[in-house]
Order: structure tokens, then sequence, then C-alpha cells
């Protein structure tokens, strides 16, 4: 075994330092079982820890690294960890225990696409355990780039929870493209999120900075674009750069979806601008499907939800119709920063009171 825990609470690399450097981190605990092992050198073997029963997995130093203070980090908080647990076919990371429940922790370093993602997540919450998904080895930084996995973990559980320098992240923010968001990383003493965290630490100036650039730049002429969108608005004399400041609101539900969150609103504006009769529902529906998407059974109810309780915030309707259209550059600034000041303002009294 390469890895183990050293009397510091350290990870210990055999294959990194010298016999004499180490002997001076004695003991050493398995960093999956938390048994003793000791140092080895053999003839044929070069320097390594071993005890009794082999347990761990291939895996590097920092992920290593990671799940241990992982497992501290919890321990500080009041849970019984145990490491590298078997859930039927599944073993976890690690595995929380406190006041009688039950939650799995998995520290996730390699890839793993979405269908593994939603996979395992399920075969958790069928053997009755909730599941957090922990970024490690990840740059937490405010440009950082979300891999697909992220994104339908931050629509699960409303916010991604990374481990950097033995401190947990919690990442609240909003969707700005397929791998980049608006927002910040918190270091956080805490699981748990709620879905509204977002918004308590929304900036308007920094939003209305992303709209702006945006706006300077239209759609990308690709054949999807250019079928939903362009030609969809040129014949109603809308230019992309001139679209109303409500197709750029800032919505968290825009996370389980693998679509740019600017072009699934313009989307849907259009839809509901040429058929205003038709159901809400049915228009998030359709846009999905124009897309080509199939998302969450429960994506359409809570993107309603929550697109309406934006527009009402900013004194507007579902009817698309009714919503100013700028008429200039200028005018389109106006309103964006009009309407996100509006939205900043209401969450700050709400948060107030």
């Amino acid at each position: 075994m390469r890895f183990a825990i050293g009397k510091e609470g350290d990870m210990v690399d055999a294959y990194t330092l010298k016999p004499t450097q180490i002997r001076q981190l004695a003991p050493f605990a398995c960093p999956v079982c938390n048994e003793g092992v000791i140092l080895k050198q053999g003839t044929k073997r070069r320097l390594h820890f071993a005890h009794i029963h082999t347990c761990g997995r291939a895996e590097s130093v920092g992920h290593h690294q990671d799940k241990w203070n992982v497992r501290q980090w919890l321990q500080s908080r009041g849970y019984e960890v145990d490491q590298e647990v078997r859930i039927g076919s599944r073993r976890a990371d690690l595995v929380a225990k406190r006041d009688g429940k039950s939650l799995i922790v998995e520290v996730q370093a390699s890839p793993l696409s979405v269908e593994q993602y939603e996979k395992r997540t399920a075969d958790y919450m069928r053997a009755g355990l909730d599941v957090i998904w922990m970024a490690s080895g990840f740059e937490v930084n405010q440009a950082a780039a979300f891999k697909p996995w992220m994104r339908f973990e931050m629509n699960r559980l409303h916010t991604l929870m990374a481990i950097s320098q033995k401190t947990i992240y919690r990442y609240v923010g909003f969707p700005v493209s397929l791998k980049y968001a608006h927002g910040t990383w918190m270091e956080t003493s805490c699981l748990e999120g709620f879905p509204y965290e977002a918004y308590y630490h929304f900036d308007h100036h920094g939003w209305g900075e992303v709209v702006r650039r945006k706006r300077s730049m239209p759609p990308f002429p690709s054949s999807v674009n250019r079928r939903l969108i362009l030609n969809r608005l040129y014949p109603l004399g809308i230019p992309p750069s001139l679209l109303p400041s409500a197709c750029y609101l800032p919505l968290t539900g825009l996370w389980g979806i693998h679509i740019h969150p600017f072009d699934f609103q313009t989307v849907l504006y259009i839809n509901r601008l040429e058929r205003p009769n038709d159901a809400v529902e049915w228009s998030i529906e359709k846009t999905c499907r124009q897309f080509g998407i199939v998302p969450t059974s429960d994506f359409s109810p809570r993107f309603h939800v929550q697109w309406k309780q934006l527009l009402n915030v900013c004194h507007l309707s579902e009817n698309v119709c009714d919503w100013p259209i700028p008429q200039s550059p200028e005018e389109a600034r106006r309103h964006d920063k009009r309407m996100f000041q509006g939205i900043q303002r209401l969450i700050e009294k709400s948060y107030k009171s």
C-alpha cells in the first residue's frame, strides 16, 4: 500500500520519502479502514505500507488526501464516519452518521459521465441513503469550468460542494453558459444548502455585465441557433442584441439542462410570442424538444415556478407580448440595470425582514 496516515494526521506517501524520513512520522494508520499499518521493504518490492487485510484503490495522492480531509471535517462536526463502505454493488467513499441519519459523501476526482452520476445516485437513494457529491482536484475560483455532472448536482441540491486545501467550499450562483457560472465560492461549515441561497448573494452589477457581453455577441449562427433564434427573430424585427431584459433572468433551474441559459430563455420567449395562448408548461416542454433534450420529470414545473416568481418581482406578466422591447443598445442597458437592481433590492429587503 502506498499511502498511510501519519501521527500528525497527514497523508504519507511511501514512494516519495526516504525510510528515515517516514519512520519519524510513525505510527501509521490505513486511510481507508483506520487500522494500524507498518512500513515494509523487501528485496523485490519497494518501500510500502502493509496490514493484514488489503483495502483501498489505486487513487492519486491528492484524492487520498482530500478524502482524509473531508473525513476529518465531518468528524469535527459530530459525524461518525466510515470509509470505503459497500452499499449493494457500490462502494461509497464516506458514510457519515449523525442523529440516527446516514449520509453518503462521494469525493469525486476522476471523470464522471452524467449517466454514471445519475445511476450511482439512484442506487444510493434506493438504498434509503441521501448522497452528496463533492468535487476533488477542482480549482476553486471565480471562473471555474463546471463538468456536466456538476451541473446536475447543482440542479439537484441547488449547490456544489468542493474540497480544496483542507477547506470545504460551496458554490452559489447562476449558469451563464454550458461550463461557466456567475457566482461565488463560499467557505462552508455545513453540508446543507437551500434553493434561494444564490439570490441572497445576487450581484446586479455583475449580472448586468454578463448580459451586456451577451448582447454584444449575438448567438453564433450554428444550425440550431439559426433555425430556433435568428430565422425567427429577424422577421419579427427584433435583433438578438435588443431582446427584452426578461430574456436574461438569473435562473438556477437552468442548471438541470445542458443548454445555454440565455438561448433557452430566448427560444421560450419566441415560442410564447408566436403562440401566446399555449399553456406555459407546454411552451417549456416545446422549447426542450426543439433543443433535442429530455429534462428530468420535475424540470418543467420547477422552472415555471421560478420563472413566474422572477417575473412577478420585475412586475411583468407571463404574457410576453407585453414585455418592453428596447429600441437601442443604450435603452437595453437602462432596462437591464433597472430590472436587475429591482431583483437585488427585493432580495435584500426580504433577507433583512
